[in-house]
């Protein structure tokens, strides 16, 4: 079977869907109702927008979220065609962003979407700016983009931390650009204080609020906390087997591999700041992690591994 993801074959976007439907299936897409810790007045509005999408909202809401997973699998797939990530990847990437998705214990809501959605975003504007003689515009965006997310989750604060060091990566050393990023980052804080300002509504509780770190354990079952540390673990596995390969890649490629792997560590962090909410960092992480894991499938001459670890998985998704 993963012969088909190996190779342009129409039947792997069949296959893709499937895959993208199976959490529905078996039951296990269902919102999270808990408000993570950090959450804003904005992640609160966006994800009661965005509830009709959830599990809960029936099979209209289901196909409309495995549409929308789908269309990222996809755009993640396309990215990494487009700038020689994996040599000869086919759907693989694709259907590593979906086979992660599987297997998580559930799904924290669809606002979960847009984050990854900007982490797509933010993988191809950095990718993009590498061969850029002048790059402003895309700094500016990058850090906006960045801005725009720790206004929903003080916790994501850390990821200002990882845009930076990101830039100085992709970009040659240069403090005009990385105030250009930060300048980008503060807009969003900028527009909404002035916003709430000029509705005479300005209160520092609603931009940031209350910060605390929960060292309390979530409450999960034995089967939630196997697929919790399978998720975990795929990620640095996927790493390890295509070491080798990515050392013979063009420094563009070794640096967007370094960059999401730095990623997934300071999603990692900020994860630690409340661990009973290890359910929405896994979902923030579907984006590294899969590019991270896919070419584990590529580091086998023969199928019979790779075949055996999608079976694998699969049946693990299925199971309650």
């Amino acid at each position: 079977m993963i012969g088909i993801f190996k190779h342009n074959n129409p039947l792997a976007l069949l296959l893709l869907a499937l895959l993208a439907l199976l959490p529905g299936m078996t039951g296990n897409l269902m919102a999270s109702t808990a408000v993570p810790a950090g959450a804003t007045a904005i992640f609160n509005t966006l994800s009661g927008h965005l509830s009709f999408l959830d599990g809960s909202g029936g099979i209209l809401g289901k196909i409309f979220y495995s549409a929308l997973l789908l269309a990222e699998a996809l755009i993640l797939n396309k990215i990494i065609s487009d700038h020689k990530l994996m040599e000869r990847a086919g759907f693989i990437p694709a259907m590593s962003f979906l086979l992660l998705n599987t297997i998580l214990p559930f799904h924290p809501g669809s606002i979960f979407l847009v984050l990854n959605a900007i982490f797509l975003l933010l993988l191809k504007l950095l990718i993009v700016m590498y061969k850029q003689s002048n790059a402003n515009n895309q700094l500016l965006l990058t850090g906006f983009v960045v801005g725009c997310m720790v206004s929903m989750n003080i916790n994501y604060l850390i990821l200002y931390i990882w845009i930076s060091i990101s830039v100085m990566i992709m970009r040659p050393a240069s403090t005009r650009e990385w105030l250009l990023a930060s300048v980008g980052f503060i807009l969003p804080f900028y527009f909404l204080a002035s916003g709430l300002y000029l509705l005479d509504k300005l209160n520092p509780s609603m931009i940031f609020p209350g910060f605390s770190i929960g060292l309390r354990l979530p409450t999960l079952n034995p089967m939630e906390w196997t697929k919790t540390s399978l998720f975990l673990i795929l990620p640095w596995i996927g790493l390890f087997s295509f070491n080798s390969q990515i050392g013979k890649m063009m420094i563009q490629a070794r640096k967007a591999y370094l960059i999401m792997l730095i990623l997934l560590l300071a999603i990692l962090v900020s994860g630690l700041f409340s661990i009973k909410d290890i359910s929405t960092t896994l979902m923030l992480m579907l984006v590294p992690s899969a590019l991270l894991f896919a070419p584990l499938f590529l580091s086998f001459k023969r199928n019979f591994i790779p075949n055996l670890i999608l079976l694998v998985l699969i049946i693990l998704a299925l199971l309650r």
